[in-house]
């Protein structure tokens, strides 16, 4: 009962606008955006590019890293275009020395190495100022240009 009151409260209502403009233009390209716990065990997000969809967990938003879970998996997202594999964008995203040291150790622990070059560019935009613009340039260039406003 204590965790279905905690997705509740935690629910990310209302988006800011940069992230519902994200949210809009990923399902205008055949995304679903899905905000409910992902179906893999202490994960809170998800991309599955065979299903295209993007799962952000509520609790992500709770405890304060709902934008980062978002824009990580939204990433994913523009990594699947054109051809529903994940191929990396080719982003070369400049990081503090300690940010470089921190996504290195995460994707060292918890990555499969196959998956090492996609993760990178996830983690490294997740934080960045402009990641929206990015991510909105990248699918209209990578999932096709008819964004339907």
């Amino acid at each position: 009962m204590v965790s279905a009151l905690l997705i509740f409260l935690s629910a990310p209502q209302p988006l800011p606008a940069d992230l519902m403009a994200l949210q809009r233009a990923l399902q205008d390209h055949g995304f679903e955006v899905r905000f409910v716990h992902p179906p893999v065990p202490k994960a809170y997000g998800l991309f599955r590019a065979s299903e295209r969809v993007l799962w952000v967990s509520p609790l992500s938003f709770a405890l304060g890293i709902g934008r980062q879970t978002l824009l990580h998996e939204a990433v994913h997202a523009v990594q699947s275009c054109p051809a529903g594999v994940m191929q990396p964008i080719g982003w070369s995203i400049q990081l503090t020395p300690l940010l470089q040291r921190e996504i290195s150790g995460i994707l060292t622990t918890r990555y499969h190495h196959g998956n090492r070059q996609l993760e990178l560019e996830a983690f490294s935009l997740q934080g960045q100022a402009d990641a929206v613009p990015k991510l909105l340039q990248a699918l209209r260039e990578r999932c096709g240009s008819d964004l339907q406003n």
